[in-house]
């Protein structure tokens, strides 16, 4: 009896590490697609370095086009709700945990949303960026939460005029098409 009493503890036991060790989530970012849109500010999110996403805890991911928009949600909606946050390297467009990467800011780095943050994998390759550019700051996670996020409303006012300037190009361009196209049902 005593040693049925023992296997059972030991058994017990094993199952409860076991079991509490695939308790815990893991989560992981969502593939993007061409339909993706920012959760924040409702652009497109582009499919490189620039992308951001938050993995709730019920599965569902959000995306973002740039991580000032990821922080101006989690501003908003705090991270009770949050699995996991995720950002991609600069040079290889990988998912990272965003707890593990490293970043650089600068108010004149292009972003989607003008915010100047890109994120590093390797730490050394950050510090590696910011010798080659001449200008910015190493930044940790930690130091995001104190940082002053605000966009470079100078570069955003640029953005804007060239895609105004890009849809008014588009708009000339398929007036030409329909000219042509005019002109060649004319001929005919």
């Amino acid at each position: 009896m005593k040693r049925k009493l023992i296997l059972f503890i030991a058994s017990l036991t094993v199952f409860m590490v076991l079991a509490s060790c695939g308790s815990e989530e893991e989560y992981q970012p969502e593939e993007l697609t061409d339909v993706d849109r920012c959760e924040v500010c409702n652009m497109a999110v582009p499919h490189d370095h620039n992308a951001t996403q938050i993995v709730l805890k019920d599965g569902k991911a959000l995306k973002f086009d740039d991580i000032g928009c990821l922080n101006e949600w989690i501003t908003e909606n705090g991270t009770d709700d949050v699995g996991a946050q995720f950002v991609r390297d600069y040079h290889t467009e990988e998912w990272i945990n965003l707890e593990e990467a490293t970043f650089v800011y600068d108010k004149d780095f292009k972003t989607p949303m003008a915010y100047g943050i890109f994120s590093f994998k390797n730490a050394d390759d950050a510090e590696k960026f910011l010798d080659e550019q001449g200008t910015g700051k190493l930044m940790t996670p930690d130091d995001l939460a104190d940082h002053h996020w605000e966009r470079n409303m100078e570069m955003m006012k640029q953005m804007k005029e060239m895609m105004k300037d890009n849809e008014h190009n588009h708009d000339h361009s398929s007036e030409n098409d329909d000219e042509e196209e005019h002109a060649e049902n004319d001929e005919q």
